[in-house]
Formats: C-alpha cells, sequence, structure tokens
C-alpha cells in the first residue's frame, strides 16, 4: 500500500497537467487551423491531380489527332490547372492568417480574424471551382457538346449558384455565429454536439453495413479504387442520413435542456418558445440547403456511378483472371445493354455498353441495322466500339462488318478495321438519352432530358418530371424534421419524454413511407408530378406547425386521447342538450 500511493499521486498531477495544457487549447482556433489546412491539401491535391491529368489527356487526344481518330476540339483546356493553382495560393493565404489567433486577444479581433481567413479561404475555392467546371462544360452549354447534348443554361447556372451559396455559408455562418447573443450561441452549441455524434456514427454505420455488402466484389481490389468508391457515396449518405440526424438530435439536446429547467429559465427570462427554438430553425434551413446542393446533381450521379463501379470491378475481376495485365478503373459503364429505334430515318441501334464518360470513351459492342420504309432490313454494321466526332459531325466505328442485303434478304458481309460514317442525324447524346435512369440524374440531367425529349409519350416522362420534382422537395424534409422535432423535444416531465421520442419515430416512419408512395405513384403516372413530390412535406409540414403553435401558445400537445376525449365530451354534451 505505501509503494502504490506516490504512483497514484504521481497519475493524478500528470492528469492536472494534462488537464490544464488541454484547458489552455484555442479550441476555436485550432478546429479552424485544422478545417483550413484540409482544405489546403485537397486544392493541393486536386491541382496536382488536375495537372497529371492534363499533361496525360493532352498526350493522348495529340496521338489521336495524329492518327484521325479525334479532332482538335477535344484537347483539354488549360483554365483548370491555372485557376486550381491560383485558388490553392489563396486558401494558403487564408490559412496563414488563421495562426494570427491567440487567446490573449479581443473577442473582436478574434472575431475579425476567425472571419477574414474564412472569407480569404472561400474565395480561394470559388476561383478554383467555378472558373474549372465552366471551362470543362462551356463547350456544351454554347451548342458545341462532345456528344451532341443541349444541356439547360438555366439549370446549370442553378447549380453554380448552389455552388458559390455553400462555400460562401460557412464565413456567413461564422458572422452570424459571432454577432448572435450568448443565448443563441449556447442553443445551438448544445445541438451541435449530439448532431455531430449521430451524423458520424449514422455515416460510420452506413460504410461498415456497405462495405459488409459489397465486400465479396471489392476482394482484390486496391486501396485507391475502394477509397474512391465511397467518398463518391459521400452525397448520397449524407443526404439519407440528414433527417433523421436532425430528429435524434433536435430530441436529445432539446429534452436534456427541458429536464435541467434550462427552457423553464429561458422562458422565465422573456424569451418566447419561438424565439428560443430560432437558432434550431436557421439551422435546418441551412441543412436543407447542404441537401439541396447534394441532391441537385452529386447524390444522384454519385448513386449511379456506385453501381456502375461494382460492375467496372467485376469486370476487371473476370479479365485479370484471363490476363495478368491490370487494367485502370477509370470508367464504369453507366449501362449495360440498350436499344435506341429512330423511326425517321429507319435505324435500329443496340449497344452493349454504354460509357459514362461519353466524351473520352467510346460505346462498345455497337449493332445498327438500317431498315428501309416496309421495314426490311438493307444494311447492317457491327463494330467493337463506335465514336463520335463533334468537328466534322460524324461516326466511326471500330474492328467491325457491314451486311448487305440484296433483293432476297441474303447478306454480302465485308470486313474493315475503320469505317467513317458522316451525316446521320443521330448523337450520342440522342442515342443514348433514353437510356437514362432517372434515380441517377440530378436537376441538370433531367431538365437536359425533358428539353431534349419533349415528344415521347407523358406516361414515358413521368418518372422524370416527378424525379424534377422531388429533386427540389427532397431537401426540404430537413427542416420540416426541425419544425416537427422541436415541439416535441420541449418536455417538462419524464414520461413527456418517451411519448416525444414515440411520437417523433412514428412521424418519421410515416414520412418515410408517404414519400415512397407518392413518388412511386407519381413515377407511375397516378399523381401529378409535383404533388407527388411534394406531398409529404406539405402535410408534415402543417402537421409541424400545428405541434409548433400548440408549444408556443402552452397548449397541450394534440394526442389520439385527447382527441377522443374531446370527441367523447362532445358527444356527450349534444345528448345532455337533446
Amino acid at each position: 500500500m505505501p509503494s502504490s500511493t506516490p504512483k497514484r499521486s504521481w497519475f493524478r498531477r500528470l492528469g492536472a497537467a494534462l488537464s490544464q495544457r488541454v484547458n489552455r487549447l484555442d479550441s476555436k482556433a485550432l478546429a479552424l487551423q485544422i478545417f483550413l489546412g484540409a482544405v489546403v491539401v485537397v486544392l493541393s491535391s486536386t491541382w496536382y491531380t488536375t495537372l497529371t491529368d492534363y499533361e496525360a489527356e493532352y498526350e493522348r487526344v495529340q496521338a489521336e489527332i495524329a492518327q484521325q481518330k479525334a479532332t482538335e476540339f477535344e484537347l483539354p483546356p488549360r483554365t483548370p490547372s491555372i485557376v486550381i493553382a491560383i485558388g490553392s495560393i489563396i486558401a494558403d493565404a487564408g490559412f496563414l492568417y488563421s495562426l494570427l489567433l491567440r487567446q490573449s486577444q479581443s473577442n473582436r479581433r478574434r472575431a475579425r480574424i476567425f472571419q477574414t481567413a474564412l472569407w480569404i479561404a472561400a474565395i480561394g475555392v470559388l476561383v478554383a471551382w467555378l472558373p474549372t467546371d465552366f471551362a470543362n462544360s462551356q463547350a456544351a452549354l454554347f451548342g458545341k457538346g462532345f456528344i451532341g447534348e443541349h444541356p439547360s443554361s438555366l439549370a446549370y447556372a442553378g447549380k453554380l449558384i448552389l455552388i458559390a451559396l455553400l462555400v460562401i455559408s460557412f464565413p456567413i455562418a461564422s458572422m452570424i455565429h459571432f454577432r448572435s447573443s450568448l443565448l443563441d450561441q449556447y442553443v445551438i452549441r448544445n445541438f451541435l454536439t449530439p448532431f455531430s455524434f449521430c451524423l458520424i456514427g449514422f455515416v460510420a454505420i452506413w460504410l461498415i453495413a456497405d462495405l459488409t455488402d459489397n465486400a465479396p466484389d471489392l476482394v482484390g481490389s486496391d486501396a485507391g479504387t475502394i477509397l474512391k468508391f465511397y467518398v463518391i457515396q459521400l452525397p448520397f449518405m449524407i443526404l439519407f442520413v440528414m433527417p433523421v440526424t436532425l430528429l435524434l438530435s433536435l430530441l436529445y439536446s432539446l429534452s436534456r435542456m427541458s429536464k435541467s429547467n434550462e427552457i423553464i429559465s429561458m422562458l422565465g427570462a422573456g424569451r418566447s418558445v419561438m424565439r428560443v427554438l430560432r437558432p434550431l430553425f436557421v439551422f435546418g434551413l441551412y441543412a436543407s440547403l447542404i441537401c439541396l446542393v447534394f441532391k441537385y446533381e452529386w447524390a444522384p450521379r454519385s448513386a449511379g456511378y456506385k453501381q456502375g463501379m461494382l460492375e467496372q470491378i467485376d469486370l476487371e475481376r473476370s479479365d485479370k483472371k484471363k490476363s495478368s495485365k491490370k487494367k485502370n478503373l477509370d470508367n464504369p459503364w453507366a449501362k449495360t445493354g440498350w436499344m435506341h429505334i429512330n423511326e425517321v430515318d429507319g435505324r435500329t441501334w443496340f449497344v452493349q455498353k454504354v460509357p459514362f464518360d461519353m466524351q473520352r470513351r467510346e460505346m462498345r459492342g455497337v449493332a445498327i441495322r438500317q431498315h428501309d420504309e416496309e421495314g426490311r432490313p438493307v444494311v447492317t454494321f457491327r463494330a467493337t466500339s463506335a465514336k463520335w466526332f463533334f468537328g466534322p459531325r460524324e461516326w466511326r466505328l471500330s474492328n467491325g462488318k457491314t451486311f448487305t442485303y440484296d433483293e432476297e434478304g441474303i447478306p454480302h458481309v465485308q470486313a474493315w478495321d475503320n469505317l467513317t460514317i458522316p451525316n446521320w442525324r443521330e448523337t450520342p447524346w440522342k442515342v443514348l438519352s433514353s437510356a437514362q435512369d432517372p434515380e441517377y440524374l440530378g436537376i441538370p440531367g433531367l431538365t437536359t432530358y425533358l428539353k431534349s425529349n419533349p415528344d415521347y409519350d407523358e406516361r414515358s416522362l413521368a418518372p422524370f418530371r416527378t424525379n424534377w420534382w422531388y429533386c427540389w422537395a427532397e431537401p426540404l424534409s430537413c427542416l420540416v424534421m426541425v419544425l416537427i422535432a422541436a415541439p416535441l423535444g420541449i418536455v417538462y416531465s419524464r414520461r413527456g419524454v418517451l411519448g416525444g421520442v414515440a411520437a417523433s419515430i412514428i412521424i418519421f416512419a410515416l414520412m418515410y413511407f408517404m414519400s415512397g408512395s407518392l413518388v412511386a405513384a407519381g413515377q407511375g403516372g397516378y399523381l401529378p408530378p409535383a404533388l407527388a413530390a411534394w406531398g409529404t412535406d406539405l402535410v408534415f409540414g402543417l402537421i409541424g406547425g400545428i405541434l409548433l403553435w400548440a408549444r408556443a401558445t402552452n397548449r397541450d400537445l394534440p394526442t389520439p386521447k385527447s382527441f377522443f376525449s374531446r370527441r367523447r365530451a362532445r358527444r356527450a354534451a349534444a345528448a345532455a342538450s337533446t
């Protein structure tokens, strides 16, 4: 016993020293510096990758131009590598400026340094991002798309505006934080702690479950492929778990504050329920903005790209069994097996493999059959690959055969290595646009599809119209969830906590079921697309408004029991009056 006492005292002194060091740390400054450091690392690695890809792509296209397999229109733009380098330098300046933060500084000076560093970093990200995106899309926007597409300029402008809003939202949020009252900062800080743990936990559970399901398909893949596989899915994961994360974190933080009588103290100080909850409503609106940015294009494309990567990994594994040479996993197939009918020119296209990147990659396993006015085959082209060239507007088929049919229907076969076919009406977009899955398209893709195929019947367009509206409606479910969970989280007894949790879980399950049912009905053409997409938000937004009104006016929240008891009371009163 005597020998253990000095050891215990030594551990106590060590723990006390460590706790003092931790307390002296400037947590806000450290968090800002880690965040800006991560931004700098991402931008620098992106610049290096872009520069490397540019050099490789430039050499590849130059070689294809020398072989007359490409045109100068397909040369990659120089703008991305230049502007990303400039943006990285600006973001570096923001990170270095954040190192000026000290605990000994006044609150006003700390707030000014904090906000200025975020604004500099945000400007650097915008300089690196927006010109790069525009440089990669300008050919299609001005009617010179490499696959013959005609995207909507308005939808593309909306994408750039949303990206800009997301980037500048960080310095704006810091400005709002430093200008808000201490009570608002306390409410949002109590909410952000469980929110962060819930979000990280749900994403980790999703990753573990997905890795368990796809582990047999990912066996043998390198670490870079697996990392890319899950980084691509991140927007879809966050979009999926955000509503339930808001629900649980709001219930936990508000019920905890209610049990410790903090809500009652705030109300006793003259604050209304709506004023106490205002920071949470602002955060719900901000969460809806984040989900809208993800849902606008990234999340649907990530879901589709996941399926394409799984198919490509499977093909790569089968190829590695036949050959020891490893193939690059850089272009998963968007779809396997597709048919397009050109009734005007009497041509039918059969495509075995549809690539994701149709600008750089060709279609594989192509069969094109030409018919006469009576539907009899005239000529058939079968090729290993087919690629469309924007400059001369011609198709070039590789390694195939031509089957020419005589009057008796007997084919005459002619083999060739390369065949050029000019002046066809079809473009890759026209041939393959109908192969698009509406679940994997965001607002720009859906808008372009609806704009390019107005002659399709309403039943065929119903899934695309419904998903177009749903891309706008689904992110708003975050704000609806805040409207529902906030009044249910403010309770004044143990029984109320359990009742609010149970009611919130039931409402969330009903929202999920109703949303899926209405969207399915809209995609089937049984409901108007706008109603199918917005119906769930409207119904449960109204329910949340009623619950919030009842809590704000200090009324009991409506329950089935109270509803039936009032109904029985009215019946008894009516019977007594008669």
